[in-house]
């Protein structure tokens, strides 16, 4: 992205001077005219939503240089008057390296996502979960995914643990049996019955179990639970050695269904 920028930024340049030396008050010259809508055009698909989405620089200075992008396309028609491109130019040059291309060269490497992960998760009420979600973004930050992942699993797994304490172990129980008895259905399979009185125990009981049980227990949907298990499976793949790639996307992903399914979820709230 760097590279892209300041190439944009020495064709405007190298723009600016074509138009400077026009002697007339209108642009007629169809090389300077076919260049601004170019240079307009690219900056729309290669730039406006990657820098802001994805390189994490303020949506509202992106619009600000869109819309002097958009005047440079609307002036590209034939006869327009020459200072309305100088003024453009200037407009979009005069701080360019300033606004755009700096910030990205100081962003330490993997920062694109900690914006985005930090306003994604926003702040929860647990002291506990924040400590583990601020190393889930602190590794972000730092290009460290696959631990930032294996944290995040962490909180998510132990809200789940604190909502079936705070609602009973007896009914993590008793559920479990029921879903054990089944002989139709869903559950029909499900035979790991539980008999935990604690925290503790509660923690001792594998991860895809307890998705299981609290699907049983009303907490989350069928559909929630496969989601859910995806997120358990790429914490596996993050915690072990393995070749499957982690990109920027698949993180962001993965904390968008840990918030919706859990951490924004009324039903796994503590009160």
């Amino acid at each position: 992205m760097l590279d892209k920028l300041r190439t944009i930024q020495r064709e405007l340049g190298e723009l600016r001077k074509q138009v400077s030396a026009v002697k007339t008050d209108c642009i007629a010259k169809a090389s300077i005219r076919s260049k601004a809508e170019e240079l307009g055009s690219r900056w729309f698909s290669e730039f406006s939503e990657a820098l802001a989405s994805q390189q994490g620089l303020s949506p509202e200075l992106i619009e600000a240089y869109s819309q002097q992008f958009g005047r440079l396309i609307k002036v590209s028609a034939p006869n327009n008057l020459k200072k309305s491109y100088v003024q453009i130019l200037h407009a979009l040059l005069k701080r360019f390296r300033d606004d755009l291309v700096i910030p990205l060269q100081l962003r330490p490497k993997g920062a694109v996502k900690t914006p985005l992960l930090s306003e994604l998760l926003g702040v929860l009420p647990s002291p506990e979960e924040n400590a583990y979600l601020k190393e889930a973004a602190d590794c972000a930050r730092h290009d460290f995914l696959r631990a930032s992942v294996v944290l995040g699993w962490c909180a998510a797994i132990d809200r789940i643990h604190r909502v079936i304490e705070h609602v009973g172990c007896p009914n993590f129980n008793v559920a479990s049996s029921k879903m054990a008895s089944q002989t139709t259905g869903r559950f029909k399979k499900f035979s790991a019955v539980q008999n935990v009185s604690s925290l503790s125990e509660i923690r001792e009981v594998f991860d895809t179990i307890v998705l299981w049980i609290i699907e049983g227990m009303g907490f989350i949907d069928s559909n929630q639970h496969t989601r859910l298990r995806s997120c358990f499976d790429m914490r596996c793949q993050c915690a072990h050695p393995g070749d499957a790639p982690l990109t920027p996307y698949n993180l962001l992903s993965y904390f968008s269904d840990l918030n919706e399914i859990i951490f924004k979820n009324e039903k796994f709230e503590i009160k």
